[in-house]
């Protein structure tokens, strides 16, 4: 009787965006693929801020300087159980989003594998 086979690798994948309702929408279209291929874990990541200061006019007004927030919003998606039916619809729908990046990485799982 041959019992479920583990997965020897785990997939994750991290989106980064400036913004936020970018982020949230892409992540509402990948959650029913991901719903129906595999299971994962959904992880929200805190949001970076970065301030950049800017000389207005670097000769004459020293002190006159302009400040600058960036915000870098970020979520992460770990993939347990990842078919090649898995990676495949995630790298076409990875092709087409727009607006921020991604990581996707591949990592080899240590424990328990199937014995023959």
């Amino acid at each position: 009787m041959p019992s479920k086979e583990f997965a020897l690798y785990q997939v994750k994948l991290k989106l980064t965006s400036g913004d936020l309702k970018l982020l949230q929408r892409f992540e509402k279209e990948l959650n029913p693929f991901l719903n129906e291929t595999c299971t994962y874990k959904f992880i929200r990541l805190p949001t970076r801020s970065h301030l950049k200061t800017v000389l207005r006019s670097p000769h004459v007004n020293k002190k006159s300087r302009e400040h600058f927030v960036i915000e870098v919003h970020g979520s992460t998606y770990i993939i347990e159980d990842a078919s090649n039916f898995c990676i495949r619809g995630l790298s076409k729908r990875l092709k087409c989003r727009f607006g921020g990046e991604y990581i996707l990485t591949f990592s080899e799982r240590y424990g328990q594998r199937n014995k023959y």
